[in-house]
């Protein structure tokens, strides 16, 4: 696959397999030198973004060229930046330098990096917008009703034949704190698809994993395999619960360095609320439903317990904040 680049993008020793990198998407990745710097090969996930989507996500990531730290995948000789192997697709960008902050909250020169970085991309990528009710709002609304119709009791059923399961007691408490939450979620969300939001191209996926720094520089923005049309406020309420959780301070302060750069309207600030209340009911249900339900397994072995006691976190402080 490699032998369709220019000889400048070729590897110049043996590529390095890395596996998935950390994630769990299914994607295959492999590191090398060449003339250009460090280059990635990924082979996405079978189950992951079809030609005509990796066709605009490419696109959209060639928008943002001049950001620095977003990779924008390399044409072949032929022009091509999609490849396909092993009966995958596959493409080839830059190895962004950096690591990613695993503290929570960050330090607030990374905090204020990271926001102002996601409003720098959200700018570049945002020249077609279209307005609507938000696609990603509209799925949560139905995941919730099919939870309260039969789906949470499907679930309990599978965690309680799941004897001796390292997750079966997180699963039971998020079942029995979702089953209580998820009632109120209803009327919000279906008064949240009543307005028409600005949709641009969005990550989807804006997790504290994603954005890698050198120091406190923002130096690399990865992963965008769940890029598509969404409001702006489902990346910043993604961000903002997973990396900052209930520190308001830290909230406020991250909301503040994204509108520097691109100020917020005032339907993206209020739907921010409903994206959050959303994926706290759905986060840990989702790991529950892969896990003991699907028999889905991950590279990660320690994925599943993870998955589903940060979001039973979740769930917990955001229950403490309604009652407030």
């Amino acid at each position: 696959m490699l032998a369709r680049y220019p000889a400048i993008v070729r590897p110049l020793d043996e590529p390095e397999p890395l596996g998935n990198a950390g994630g769990w998407s299914g994607a295959r990745l492999w590191r090398f030198a060449t003339g250009l710097g460090p280059m990635v090969a990924r082979a996405w996930p079978p189950d992951g973004p079809d030609r005509p989507a990796l066709r605009q996500i490419h696109a959209t990531l060639a928008e943002a060229r001049g950001l620095g730290f977003v990779p924008v995948p390399e044409r072949d000789r032929f022009g091509e930046t999609i490849q396909e192997s092993g009966g995958r697709l596959c493409d080839v960008s830059p190895w962004m330098p950096g690591a990613a902050d695993r503290d929570r909250p960050p330090s607030r020169p990374k905090l204020h990096a990271a926001f102002a970085g996601l409003a720098a991309f959200h700018r570049a990528v945002g020249g077609r917008a279209t307005q609507g009710p938000s696609p990603g709002l509209r799925a949560r609304l139905g995941e919730i009703e099919a939870l309260i119709r039969d789906g949470f009791a499907a679930l309990r059923r599978a965690v309680e034949r799941a004897e001796g399961d390292a997750s079966r007691e997180s699963a039971r408490c998020w079942l029995a704190l979702a089953e209580r939450s998820a009632p109120a979620c209803i009327d919000p969300l279906r008064r949240a698809l009543a307005l028409r939001p600005r949709l641009q191209p969005c990550l989807r996926d804006a997790r504290p994993e994603h954005f890698l720094f050198d120091g406190d520089r923002l130096t690399g923005l990865i992963d965008f395999g769940a890029m598509g049309l969404e409001v702006v406020s489902a990346d910043l309420a993604r961000l903002m619960s997973e990396w900052l959780g209930p520190d308001r301070l830290a909230r406020v302060e991250a909301l503040d360095a994204y509108a520097a750069v691109r100020p917020l309207d005032e339907a993206e600030s209020s739907l921010i609320d409903a994206f959050e209340s959303s994926a706290a009911v759905l986060g840990a249900g989702h790991w529950v439903r892969w896990h003991f339900l699907e028999g889905r397994t991950f590279d990660d072995p320690e994925a599943v317990s993870r998955g589903i006691v940060r979001g039973l976190e979740r769930l917990s402080w955001r229950a403490i904040e309604l009652k407030a």
